[in-house]
């Protein structure tokens, strides 16, 4: 008896003298995991922290060339000095610049955010001096929002801001577990100044001095403090505005008034951007959780405040909708996922009890399911984990697992009983046979995930590893229960011995005529097994690899692709018309609502279908695009999806905007003329038109104006320029703008009249100092790895596999001559389809090493393992034959399953191989120990194989998705079946095949070199 067996045998004979004991800290564990069921975290996604980063640099109403040359450029300089970026994109356009970085998975976000903020700060003095705030933001999964909120109304909403913040925002803010509510689509009421140029021009008003007078006006500071009478008092000068009033008497000049020459009132900022829901103009709100709180708790209880601001008079013919509650997705998924899981359960017991036949043994095993469980709650909350999708999955996964060392103890037990008559006796020496049998299965089952946990990192090695903690905890805890409860209770329960009270039954009398057959016709059954082996390859043709179609098709995205810059009232009278089309098909095209969000140059439509659509969205996007009316200021088509990534998209790289855009022309009809290819089209945004004012420095200096006035005084007039807050209102805290009248903002004529300054009767316009002309430009200018880029992007179509259109596509883009210093490369779904698949192949390479490395040393032989090995290359056959029957794709998620089913697998030919090795200790020959141990052993492998596919087999013929709108787990459990099953009934054969195979190739290497020796011996060589 070796270490492994004398430590079960110890803790079984530990669990029989100290059943009290033994049975106190089982129903300790117990109430704790029902407590910690309680306790635990409900949310989506566990809190992981992505690794990208996005530096944001708002600049209002600046060209994207001048914000790419002045903020992003040395912005990218200084964050390439960062180490660990796998990619940095960035994108310049009217409004802001924005930067993204992508890092490695594994790197300190955290650390790398307070980096990038340094480094910022460092060039700050390289960036325009109005630039007020540079914002780093870093993303985890538990930052997206829970709860969507769309709010619409035939009423005009533009001046509900208060109404929603009093009524709405407010009340959700004060809900435990919120964290923060944004409010959007509707703007906060601010005051303005609006300056009469020709007055400011007529009383030689300096602006750039009024900006600062208004600024120097508006203070509220701290001058320190006295003593006076052993007392400390503080002084603080109060400068601030208490009144529109103090705004309007501000005195600016000797006998002038601010109200002299400009009009001051509030005023609603202008629109940027607009929602629609249901053709009805819609204001949205995001509402976000706090880190560990319930997610489904939270929703309960915003929905409860949304029910009542609807029950509010206020709200009369207001509409709120639930755009997206998380808490619906999350326990959509849950329940899924546990349905599956107690169906799963109950075949499995009504299998365990079809084999044992014996209701108190069954229960006796059964037990293993709920306190596996529980002890795995009450570890996942003690060592901070979140009950979640993924969490849950590795729960449902392991069902079906955690009675297979029960039954292999069980059954071990009854054996040794048929001829020890002491029932203590007995059952120490039923567990200690198989104690290294059920300790190697485990750490084999749990070994398969460490190379995902501690080598490279990639998002779906990331997500598995909360699937694996779920798994390995709950396996551990069963063998726990296997080693130490399972022998308690054995020893109080009369256990039947069906195999010895009854004969063989004929399915077990043909498998030992099989495996005689086998093991004398050894060169045949080899022969079988090199074909079975190469019949692989017959699937493997079939099986496509494919990853993009797996996502949700309930929702469609319709972009317009506007032509040209156009006002946000153009825009929306487009999406105004696409709607009435969209609406007037809306059975025909099984549209349950439509949502759309446009701002000046963009508009985009979410078509949410109905639940139960008879057709595929590939037809009702044709559909839809058959008879869409023709736009004259837009291009509609569908987005590109999403799925894992990005979709099919190739990024042009080069130094012009110009020159990759012809490049463009030249690539879309080519790459359009692939089959299965659809909505190829180049990430264009509109061209738009831009006024130069080119100032003549000379004639500037002749009127005492330099280049800078004559800018600030046109910014100041189109832009406006934002002054300290206004205080004291009953909004709290609102911002107060300086600008000109409304005329110069909207007419080209007024802004070159604009008066700068007046000498004497003469008043100095724009049109004096500068010229003004009109000239195209980008909307928007992006960046990839410090080079200027242009995506070019396509959906899939039915019958088109990613790697088939990556294939074509390189085909393809190789013929086409680029220019020197220009390239292209594949971007989207094909890099991180890529990436995951050389990850996963990796790691699976390394389970399958470290399964060895681990059977070697618990067995101390090189010989069983390489036995039980050959289970695991018939698992990969079983794999592939019935992906192929199943027409399931080869994705991310069924390689999750094989890497799974690699540590199951060999627990069959582990428990074979132990066997028969100790009866070939014990001194039998070894066909007779192969077939008395894979007689004694065939019932328990059978138990085992069939609880654990049942378990599996209403996820696989399901149609549950990870989160409910993620990839499906079908193809998981189809490979884990698929693989098991195949495994099985060949290992039964070719294991013990092999481990005969084994022996004589060792008695032969031993013969060799012995006669070796011998003939080197009668040689005399010393």
């Amino acid at each position: 008896m070796n270490q492994l067996e004398s430590m079960g045998a110890g803790l079984a004979s530990f669990a029989i003298k100290r059943p009290v004991t033994i049975g106190m800290i089982f129903l300790s564990m117990l109430l704790l995991g029902l407590l910690a069921s309680r306790l635990l975290p409900l949310e989506k996604f566990p809190g992981i922290d992505i690794p990208e980063m996005v530096v944001v640099v708002p600049y209002q109403n600046a060209s994207p060339a001048e914000v790419e040359t002045m903020i992003t450029k040395p912005i990218e300089e200084a964050l390439a000095t960062m180490s660990g970026i796998r990619e940095l994109n960035s994108r310049s356009n009217e409004n802001e610049s924005v930067v993204h970085l992508q890092f490695d998975w594994g790197e300190n976000i955290r650390a790398k955010s307070i980096e990038a903020r340094e480094k910022v700060d460092a060039i700050r003095h390289l960036l325009p001096s109005d630039v007020q705030r540079v914002m780093v933001y870093r993303f985890n999964t538990s930052d997206m929002p829970i709860f969507q909120l769309r709010v619409s109304s035939e009423r005009d909403l533009s001046n509900a801001y208060d109404l929603l913040e009093r009524n709405l925002k407010m009340p959700i803010e004060r809900v435990p577990g919120v964290s923060k509510v944004e409010l959007y689509g509707v703007l906060k009421k601010q005051i303005s100044i609006r300056l009469d140029s020709a007055r400011v021009a007529a009383l030689h008003l300096d602006l750039s001095q009024l900006t600062e007078r208004l600024q120097q006006a508006n203070f509220s500071m701290s001058a320190g403090d006295f003593v006076a009478l052993d007392r400390k008092i503080l002084i603080s000068p109060q400068g601030e505005f208490r009144s529109l009033d103090d705004i309007r008497n501000l005195v600016i000049k000797p006998g002038v008034r601010l109200d002299d020459v400009a009009d001051i009132g509030y005023e609603t900022p202008e629109r940027t951007e607009g929602r629609h829901l249901d053709r009805t103009y819609a204001v949205g709100l995001n509402i976000f959780r706090e880190s560990g709180s319930n997610l489904v708790n939270v929703s309960t209880a915003v929905l409860k405040v949304v029910n009542q601001a609807n029950q509010n008079p206020a709200f009369n013919g207001i509409n709120l909708f639930i755009m997206n509650d998380e808490a619906d997705a999350v326990q959509s998924s849950l329940g899924d996922l546990v349905e599956a899981g107690l169906i799963g359960a109950v075949l499995s017991i009504l299998v365990l009890y079809a084999f044992l036949r014996q209701f108190s043994s069954t229960l006796m095993v059964v037990l293993s399911v709920p306190f596996s469980l529980c002890i795995t709650l009450g570890a996942m909350y003690f060592f901070g984990y979140s009950l979640n999708i993924l969490s849950l999955m590795g729960l449902m996964l392991a069902v079906g697992m955690l009675v297979d060392n029960a039954v292999v103890v069980t059954e071990s037990i009854v054996q040794e009983r048929a001829h020890i008559k002491d029932p203590i006796a007995a059952t120490k020496a039923g567990v200690s046979k198989v104690s290294l049998a059920v300790i190697a299965g485990t750490i084999t089952t749990m070994i398969v995930f460490l190379p995902n946990i501690v080598g490279e990192k990639v998002n779906v090695t990331v997500f598995l590893e909360h699937v694996a903690i779920a798994i390995c905890i709950s396996l551990l805890a069963s063998l726990l229960i296997a080693q130490t409860l399972i022998p308690l209770l054995s020893t109080r329960i009369k256990l039947k011995d069906t195999q010895a009270t009854k004969p063989e039954g004929p399915i077990k009398r043909g498998y030992l005529k099989a495996l005689a057959w086998t093991l004398k016709h050894q060169g045949a059954t080899a022969a079988i097994a090199i074909l079975i082996l190469f019949s692989t390859a017959i699937p493997m043709g079939v099986v496509s690899n494919d990853e993009a179609n797996e996502g949700p098709d309930k929702q469609l995205w319709l972009a317009y692709h506007i032509q040209g810059n156009y006002s946000l009232d153009e825009v929306e009278k487009e999406v105004d018309r696409m709607e009435a089309y969209l609406y007037a098909n809306q059975d025909r095209f099984h549209i349950k609502q439509v949502y759309s969000y446009y701002n000046p140059g963009h508009a985009v439509s979410g078509i949410t279908l109905n639940d139960e659509v008879p057709v595929k969205a590939a037809d009702i996007k044709a559909l839809i695009m058959e008879d869409m009316p023709s736009f004259v200021r837009a291009k509609p088509s569908f987005q590109w999806n999403t799925g894992m990534g990005g979709g099919v998209k190739i990024t042009l790289l080069g130094q012009s905007s110009d020159v990759l855009m012809k490049i463009a022309d030249r690539v879309v009809p080519v790459l359009g003329s692939i089959n299965g290819l659809t909505d190829v089209r180049a990430d264009i945004n509109s061209e738009q038109q831009e006024l130069r004012i080119k100032v003549d420095r000379q004639k500037a200096y002749r009127y005492g104006l330099s280049a800078g006035q004559v800018a600030n005084s046109v910014a100041t007039a189109l832009r406006g320029s934002n002054l300290r807050t206004f205080r004291h209102g009953d909004t709290g805290e609102e911002d107060i703008r300086l600008l000109f009248d409304r005329r110069i903002q909207h007419s080209v004529d007024k802004l070159r009249h604009l008066p700068l300054l007046r000498q004497g009767d003469k008043t100095v316009t724009l049109d004096m100092v500068a010229d003004l002309s009109l000239a195209p430009r980008m909307s928007e200018i992006r960046r990839h790895e410090r080079q200027t880029a242009l995506t070019i992007g396509a959906n899939l179509g039915e019958e088109m596999t990613l790697g088939q259109a990556q294939t074509q596509i390189r085909t393809m883009m190789d013929n086409i001559a680029l220019p020197t210093g220009y390239a292209w490369q594949f971007g989207g779904s094909f890099n991180n389809n890529n990436r995951n698949r050389a990850v996963m192949q990796l790691n699976m390479l390394l389970a399958i090493c470290m399964i060895y490395v681990v059977m070697a040393a618990l067995f101390e032989s090189l010989l069983l393992p390489t036995a039980v090995i050959t289970s695991l290359l018939f698992s990969f056959t079983g794999v592939f034959w019935a992906f192929m029957l199943t027409g399931t794709s080869m994705s991310i998620m069924a390689m999750i399953g094989m890497l799974i089913l690699m540590g199951i697998v060999v627990n069959n030919g582990i428990v074979l191989v132990d066997r028969i090795n100790q009866l070939v200790n014990s001194g039998l020959s070894v066909p007779q120990a192969i077939m008395d141990g894979c007689s004694t052993r065939v019932r328990p492998i059978l138990m085992t194989v069939a609880t654990t596919v049942l378990g599996l087999v209403p996820l696989a013929l399901g149609s549950t998705k990870i989160g409910g709108d993620g990839p499906p787990y079908s193809p998981m459990a189809i490979a884990i079946i698929g693989g098991l099953i195949f495994s099985t009934l060949t290992s039964l054969f070719l294991v013990p095949l092999a481990y005969l195979l084994l022996l004589k190739l060792r008695r032969k290497t031993v013969n060799l070199f012995q006669d070796s020796r011998q003939l080197v011996g009668r040689l005399g060589v010393k």
